[in-house]
């Protein structure tokens, strides 16, 4: 266990009414015991259901260790990722969903491994239970990011706890789900360390995955082209 680490956690949240207060209670459950400070930060993705009024109320029966961000509009993960990381106050920082696809414990398995020059990640393996069209999709996106920036990682949306200050240090350009994907690019290409984990993924609460829909689609693929630009045009690290 590391008692010594303070960890900030961005929770996403776009209409997920259904497993908010569920992911928030796993991760302070599960997380509070293992760090010196634990800071979740919910950020209201514009939704159009009542995530907004759960997320006030979870940020007053937490306070001060819950921050609460609100969109006026639906701006991708990637905006609340950055938003996120902008206020947080951890020496680590990482993101759950909020529907609860993801367990807590997934977070905790990386917490012995991290060091200032060390990003864990996880990945699901035979534990993920998404839909075959999901798995397939998510497979041929692995396989091309591993092509293009000559890679062998398992899995690039998995849960990646990174050292703040690595995450600060090169400012991420993707307004989407690539955002995982950039993230550790980035980290791997400065010379950041990376720890790949096994852990089962778990089944959504309630509604669909944003991760699906033809604007995540198109802009993963914007996302992508971007920052193949920048691994071309990037200066290797000293």
């Amino acid at each position: 266990m590391r008692h010594e680490l303070s960890l900030s956690v961005c929770v996403p949240a776009f209409n997920e009414e259904a497993g908010l207060r569920g992911a928030v209670e796993d991760l302070f459950l599960t997380l509070s015991p293992l760090v010196a400070a634990l800071e979740v930060i919910i950020v209201n993705d514009g939704s159009t259901d009542s995530t907004a009024t759960l997320a006030q109320e979870l940020g007053k029966e937490y306070s001060p260790r819950i921050k609460v961000i609100h969109h006026p509009v639906n701006l991708g993960l990637g905006a609340s990722y950055k938003d996120a990381l902008s206020i947080a106050q951890g020496q680590y920082f990482t993101w759950f969903p909020g529907d609860q696809e993801n367990s807590a414990q997934e977070i905790a398995q990386c917490l012995e491994h991290l060091a200032g020059d060390t990003a864990v990640t996880s990945y699901h393996g035979e534990g993920d239970r998404r839909c075959w069209m999901r798995r397939g999709i998510s497979r041929l996106y692995t396989g091309i990011l591993n092509k293009i920036f000559r890679l062998n990682i398992k899995y690039y949306n998995g849960l990646t706890v990174f050292p703040a200050e690595v995450l600060r240090a090169h400012p991420l350009i993707s307004g989407g789900f690539a955002l995982s994907a950039e993230s550790l690019i980035r980290a791997i290409k400065s010379g950041t360390k990376v720890v790949e984990l096994l852990y089962p993924l778990k089944e959504r609460k309630g509604g669909c995955s944003n991760a699906i829909s033809c604007a995540a689609f198109l802009g993963m693929a914007k996302d992508i082209i971007r920052n193949l630009i920048f691994a071309i045009h990037r200066k290797p690290p000293r």
